[in-house]
């Protein structure tokens, strides 16, 4: 069975979504207004999320032999990463 790389996508658009989402309120609760050596902790848990993310959802749909898939998802990952790694460092 050809596994459909567009519904792959969107499924880890919205696994990243609750990423966002997550990391939002993590924010406004532990993090928010408390000082530089805070956001350098935030913005290193930003990278582990949504390396665990990738773990995750590579093993739970088990298309870790699928370069293409692997390829795919990695690079949303990043590009999410990388968006939340800047917004977040314009706040300090």
């Amino acid at each position: 069975m050809e596994l459909d790389y567009e519904d792959l996508g969107k499924r880890f658009d919205c696994a990243c979504g609750d990423v966002i989402e997550k990391l939002s309120t993590v924010y406004a609760t532990d993090y928010k207004g408390a000082g530089p050596e805070k956001l350098s902790a935030f913005l290193e848990l930003i990278q582990k999320e949504f390396d665990a993310a990738e773990t995750t959802f590579i093993r739970d749909n088990k298309i870790g032999s699928d370069a293409r898939a692997l390829q795919d998802i990695k690079a949303i990952a990043k590009s999410y990463a990388r968006k939340c790694l800047s917004d977040y460092s314009k706040v300090a």
